[in-house]
């Protein structure tokens, strides 16, 4: 599971996660611990520039999570070529491969959580045009 990650700058897209040796299809290349954010800390998150780092923990309680490694610096694509799970017990966020990824290339996941989901609205709520 010890797969060379790196920042690198994208062109256009900020800071992206690359690799440097291959990641086969499935399998699970980072595990993340996160910081949980209890609900009373949600307005003053979503009024900072943290709010574009953070995942839901658990939704109906408010709740938010930054995920330590690289986890909040993925970037967003339609069609990903990697997902996450979150474990609320753990409290770990599990990167894995939908596909296989060759070194050099950019790993993305799909922001909404399910590849192939569009997530216009984080974009426009931003300012940011976002073509994938």
């Amino acid at each position: 599971m010890k797969k060379q990650l790196y920042i690198k700058e994208t062109g256009g897209r900020g800071r992206g996660v690359f690799c440097r040796q291959p990641i086969e299809k499935d399998e699970v290349f980072e595990i993340c611990p996160v910081i949980v954010l209890l609900a009373a800390d949600s307005d003053t998150i979503r009024a900072s520039r943290l709010v574009d780092y953070v995942f839901n923990f658990k939704k109906e309680e408010k709740t938010l999570a930054i995920s330590l490694g690289f986890g909040s610096l993925y970037n967003h694509a339609i069609h990903s070529n990697a997902a996450y799970w979150l474990d609320t017990d753990q409290q770990v966020l599990s990167y894995y491969a939908l596909e296989d990824i060759l070194p050099g290339t950019e790993i993305c996941i799909n922001y909404a959580g399910q590849p192939g989901m569009e997530f216009k609205e984080w974009f426009e709520t931003r300012g940011i045009v976002y073509e994938d």
